[in-house]
């Protein structure tokens, strides 16, 4: 669904801040929690090649209250490479993994099994706000299987 939500996206919405974060930047956050939740933990995470520093994070401010520069704006064919490769990966990945084992990350209490729901829901939200933004601008039709 986010690739189908990626390509949908006009141009002038996918860099509008006027409510908020920028529609490339909830959907690059997606991608990079996406990716960072199908690692191990954060020890074996490996960030996309064209990771910029807090671009991941929402909002202005990075964790410790630092404006956020934005300098780069992630295209959408780079959005959905990242968004191909990391589906791609995902049932070797989640295969690679002992669902009982501990999520590897100290900020999410759980075990791999739960982390990947956590995910799943993480991912839902964003796309579901991400639609919300297509449909204000009245733009309807998102499919919801893969569609290459």
């Amino acid at each position: 669904m986010l690739i189908n939500t990626i390509r949908k996206c006009p141009e002038d919405i996918w860099t509008d801040d006027a409510n908020g974060n920028p529609y490339w930047r909830i959907v690059y956050h997606s991608l990079h929690y996406t990716s960072l939740y199908m690692a191990q933990g954060v020890s074996s995470f490996i960030p996309w090649t064209k990771h910029i520093k807090n671009y991941n994070r929402l909002g202005l401010f990075t964790e410790d209250n630092k404006p956020i520069v934005i300098t780069t704006i992630y295209t959408k064919d780079e959005m959905v490479t990242y968004a191909e490769a990391i589906l791609n990966n995902c049932e070797s990945l989640i295969n690679d993994s002992s669902m009982n084992e501990p999520a590897g990350y100290e900020w999410l209490p759980m075990n791999t099994f739960e982390k990947h729901i956590y995910s799943i829901r993480h991912l839902q939200h964003h796309i579901g706000q991400l639609i919300e933004k297509l449909h204000a601008a009245g733009i309807w039709g998102i499919d919801w299987e893969r569609v290459s």
